[in-house]
């Protein structure tokens, strides 16, 4: 069984999952595999506890998305950091860590939509 992990940075505000949970939802609508968000800090789902429910459901593969727009400490350091952990915890279990966000060919082509009526 493989499970797809939207992992943001987290915040205390209230509506900062619901990008994420959209994000989630739209995946799994269009993939067919289930999709779930998680966060380093600040506000669950905090993604080591969103890995051990899954595992103990027997989940054992995990396609790891850090929605992340640039490659700073948490992409440089924390993510690995906790990516070591949770295969030292879980050893049976595939951790697959896609590209951030930030680094899709399409992100300027965004962007771009995004202000292009205000030019």
């Amino acid at each position: 069984m493989k499970v797809i992990v939207i992992l943001s940075h987290g915040s205390k505000n209230k509506n900062s999952n619901n990008l994420p949970l959209k994000v989630a939802k739209d995946l799994e609508n269009n993939t067919g595999v289930r999709t779930l968000i998680a966060n380093l800090q600040l506000s669950p789902p905090y993604l080591d506890e969103v890995i051990e429910d899954e595992y103990k459901k027997g989940v054992r593969n995990f396609v790891i998305h850090p929605f992340f727009l640039h490659e700073a400490n948490h992409v440089m350091h924390d993510i690995p950091e906790y990516l070591v952990k949770l295969k030292e915890k879980f050893k049976d279990a595939n951790f697959i860590t896609t590209d951030i966000t930030g680094n899709h060919p399409m992100i300027s082509k965004i962007v771009e939509d995004q202000i292009r009526s205000f030019l």
